[in-house]
């Protein structure tokens, strides 16, 4: 690619990145930015993105170190152990879950496929980017580089499935609440429609202050 150097990549990489987020908002999240970004990065690949626009673009150096520090230590304090313990049920079907892809993958998995490409694409499938970047690390370190990039893959393959449900999941929830909210079965104080302004959710507030692609940024 003519003229093409680190700026150019991470430009390429945000651009991809903003349209995705156009792609959200336009939809009303019905496509989330993050399945619309991956459609476009994969397009990207396989025209004319060169295949390091990853590393050049200095957002995979960034992502394995920093961003990942911060977001493991993001996600330990994100939720407080109240509310944890409210969730109780969320947390109960999760590790069901969790329990029987475990047996399924450990017990049936290896008749058909290599077991050490099984441990390898479990932990992305269940735990998600932290998991996936943690075993790809594990396995680098053992000299196991198919390993490695299946654990990538399996991460990245189960977003094409795993966005567009999340995305229809979310809207039939977010109605139903709409609809308790609507009808009084729900009421918000002060406190928490000023919270929710803060982020952007808008529903019960004046949204002509929030910016349509990136978030106010809170006071």
């Amino acid at each position: 690619m003519v003229f093409y150097n680190a700026l150019l990549a991470f430009v390429l990489m945000a651009i991809c990145y903003a349209v995705g987020e156009w792609v959200a908002t336009a939809t009303k999240a019905w496509v989330p930015s993050v399945f619309a970004s991956a459609i476009l990065y994969l397009f990207g690949y396989w025209t004319f993105f060169p295949k390091t626009i990853g590393t050049d673009s200095g957002l995979v150096p960034f992502a394995a170190t920093v961003a990942m520090m911060l977001l493991i230590v993001h996600i330990g304090t994100i939720i407080s152990v109240k509310h944890l313990l409210e969730q109780w049920k969320t947390i109960v079907v999760c590790l069901a879950g969790l329990a029987g892809m475990v047996l399924f993958s450990w017990y049936l998995a290896p008749m058909f496929m290599d077991k050490t490409l099984m441990i390898a694409g479990l932990p992305p499938l269940t735990g998600g980017i932290v998991a996936a970047t943690t075993m790809q690390m594990a396995a680098h370190a053992k000299g196991l580089e198919v390993a490695a990039t299946f654990a990538v893959t399996i991460y990245c393959v189960q977003g094409f499935a795993g966005y567009p449900l999340t995305a229809i999941m979310l809207h039939k929830f977010g109605n139903k609440e709409l609809a308790k909210l609507r009808s009084g079965e729900i009421v918000l104080t002060e406190e928490q429609k000023e919270a929710n302004k803060q982020i952007g959710m808008t529903v019960v507030n004046d949204d002509s202050k929030v910016k349509k692609l990136l978030p106010r940024v809170p006071d």
